[in-house]
């Protein structure tokens, strides 16, 4: 839009200026004939009458072209300011997210085991899974932060893998995530179709340095408890 209105601009000062070399060269003429001096006058008023249109066609073009310019820089200020708005609104979201503090989980406060597990093993819809993830994620929050949680179900066992990967999270954080883990696995021992739950964590150690820790427990069969995974790091 902008670079239009420059090259109408451009387009009107070329036409102007050629105006001017006419009304120059008009100037230029001359004659000692009588006659002929009567229809160069005459060619000079003709010419006067139409350059005087031309001016004021002119004029109005370029009115046109600044009210267009000024229409514009309006748009693009109200939308600069529509998008520093937009820019302040995530940054608080994002500030309230971070200041967001990882509580210590406290025994029962979830009822863990009433989840319904049995449920989850017999899905067949995906969007069903899906619901249980975001229940999770949202029951989880408090004690892990910002988290994706997977289900995986194994329908020929009948079991469940859960995969839990909270976002970055500040050292205090972490640990106090961390000792919510072996709270959490208190509780899922009753869970027999859970056989498999590993959490990843993404944390800024002390010296603010991103940092990666997995802890996963298992079992081999229902029957047993979950257990501690030893990892190679």
């Amino acid at each position: 839009m902008m670079l239009f209105m420059f090259l109408l601009l451009a387009l009107l000062f070329l036409f102007l200026s050629y105006q001017l070399y006419i009304r120059f060269q008009l100037e230029s003429l001359d004659s000692d004939s009588p006659k002929m001096k009567r229809k160069i006058n005459f060619y000079k008023y003709q010419e006067n009458n139409r350059s005087l249109l031309f001016l004021m066609i002119a004029a109005i073009i370029f009115c046109l072209i600044l009210l267009g310019m000024l229409y514009a820089q309006d748009t693009l200020r109200k939308n600069n300011k529509e998008l520093e708005i937009r820019i302040n609104e995530l940054t608080e979201k994002r500030d309230s997210t971070a200041a967001l503090k990882i509580e210590s989980y406290k025994a029962n406060a979830l009822k863990l085991s009433d989840f319904p597990w049995e449920k989850v093993v017999k899905s067949r819809d995906a969007q069903a899974l899906d619901n249980f993830e975001l229940q999770l994620i949202r029951d989880w929050q408090p004690f892990f932060g910002e988290s994706n949680i997977a289900i995986a179900v194994g329908q020929k066992s009948q079991t469940i893998t859960l995969s839990v990967f909270p976002t970055t999270l500040a050292f205090k954080d972490y640990q106090t995530a961390e000792k919510n883990v072996e709270k959490f696995i208190e509780e899922l021992q009753s869970v027999k179709e859970l056989t498999m739950i590993d959490f990843n964590f993404t944390y800024r150690t002390k010296a603010n340095k991103l940092s990666k820790q997995s802890i996963v427990y298992s079992k081999n069969s229902k029957e047993e408890d979950l257990t501690k995974v030893a990892l190679e790091n």
